[in-house]
């Protein structure tokens, strides 16, 4: 990532941020190569975001009087609530019963859910009966 002959920084005369962490380049170098090479990781995130749309639909139908709503792509979404303390006790009763999300948006009207590339089908729907539990009792 770094062509010595290219580097004119000599050590100690700069640091920060501005010049990059070596040892995070070289583990996004190899997470790339492993990760994406084939389309594979693509098409699993996009299917997966789909069960997480799915699941957040209805959640949002069943509490539309609530004033439920979703939104997101891939695998980052959010459940959003007219009332701004609905999100706050979804997330701590989710955590209660092992999930761990947290609030989002503006205001924190907002149930974000960021699950990692690599959860498996299975993971992802055990954290959806999770989060539509937490739902259930609390909005």
């Amino acid at each position: 990532l770094f062509r010595p002959e290219l580097d004119i920084w000599e050590p100690g005369e700069h640091n920060g941020t501005f010049r990059g962490n070596n040892p995070a380049f070289v583990t996004a170098t190899a997470a790339l190569d492993a990760y994406w090479a084939d389309g594979g990781t693509e098409e699993q995130t996009l299917a997966r975001g789909r069960r997480v749309e799915e699941a957040l639909a209805e959640i949002a139908a069943e509490h539309r009087r609530r004033g439920a709503g979703y939104r997101g792509r891939g695998l980052a979404w959010g459940l959003a609530f007219a009332d701004r303390g609905h999100a706050a006790r979804i997330c701590s009763r989710a955590f209660e019963l092992g999930l761990l999300v947290e609030t989002s948006g503006p205001a924190s009207e907002v149930v974000k859910l960021l699950p990692p590339l690599t959860a498996t089908p299975e993971e992802l729907d055990e954290g959806l009966r999770i989060l539509a539990r937490a739902v259930d009792e609390t909005v």
